[in-house]
């Protein structure tokens, strides 16, 4: 992966810097650490653009599999943006941070491959959006899931709320917009924000076995049932566009080599060997 100063390790080999960042490619998988545990890993739009740019050539990487994200750190997984460098609060140009962090969330969210996150410590605001824009969480007993605009006298951006509101319902969306308040792992769970509660000294370790099990499945099958899960979630009727797009999908994967890849493997009793094509 490569731009803005961001190169790639050769694969399953050491760890790469990035101011705020740690960056470690671990076979077919790709683990990425928000690293400014002095600031509770806040986003600032320097890291915000290195993350941009190494999802975005990850997009390209055929032979990637999954994405780990998670914090530096015991105290958060992502405080959110870095308050001391909102500069557009009050003037007649509002929401540039707002902006930049809902690129990265969509970034997030449209990348084919899945992305696990294992959250440490605190996710509050744009932390919180990050990880719900995540598909799969896993969290310690010390996750804290926040949303403070109430808090700040600021908006959450629509399109956060909306990934909220998808995700925990509209009651516990409304919850956490109107009140601000953290809610604890247990309560995180119940609503959704997390899928499990492991013990924070296994974290890392149940989140590196589900991306291990991600990235054994088949690649076209894992990115075809994430895209069509999040067209299926999406609000309203489908369009005529959506209906076309999951067709293509399902005829994509049904046609693919590791579809007969797939049943042969399965008849002749062996572990299958996915190519994504």
């Amino acid at each position: 992966m490569s731009g803005g100063g961001t190169q790639r390790p050769a694969r399953g080999q050491g760890v790469l810097d990035v101011e705020g960042l740690r960056v470690e490619q671990r076979g077919p998988v790709v683990e990425v650490t928000l690293d400014r545990p002095e600031r509770r890993n806040a986003l600032t739009p320097d890291v915000i653009s290195a993350l941009m740019q190494l999802l975005t050539a990850a997009r390209g990487d055929r032979q990637l599999r999954a994405v780990l994200l998670t914090g530096a750190g015991e105290k958060a997984f992502c405080a959110g943006f870095d308050i001391e460098m909102i500069e557009s609060v009050g003037g007649s140009e509002t929401g540039a941070e707002r902006d930049l962090v809902d690129e990265l969330a969509t970034t997030v969210r449209e990348l084919p491959v899945p992305v696990v996150a294992a959250v440490n410590g605190a996710a509050v605001g744009a932390g919180c959006d990050l990880a719900v824009a995540c598909d799969i969480r896993v969290g310690s007993p010390a996750a804290r899931f926040g949303m403070p605009p109430a808090r700040l006298g600021i908006l959450y951006g629509w399109k956060g709320v909306e990934r909220l509101v998808r995700t925990v319902g509209p009651a516990a969306a409304k919850e956490l917009l109107l009140t601000g308040a953290l809610v604890h792992a247990e309560r995180a769970h119940h609503i959704g924000l997390l899928s499990a509660i492991v013990p924070a000294d296994e974290l890392m370790a149940e989140a590196r076995r589900i991306t291990d099990v991600l990235a054994a499945n088949a690649p076209l099958s894992v990115a075809g049932s994430k895209r069509m899960v999040d067209l299926l979630a999406a609000p309203g009727t489908l369009s005529d566009e959506a209906h076309a797009v999951l067709a293509e999908i399902q005829r994509t994967v049904w046609n693919s080599e590791d579809a007969v890849e797939g049943a042969r493997s399965y008849r002749e009793r062996r572990p299958p060997e996915f190519k994504g094509r």
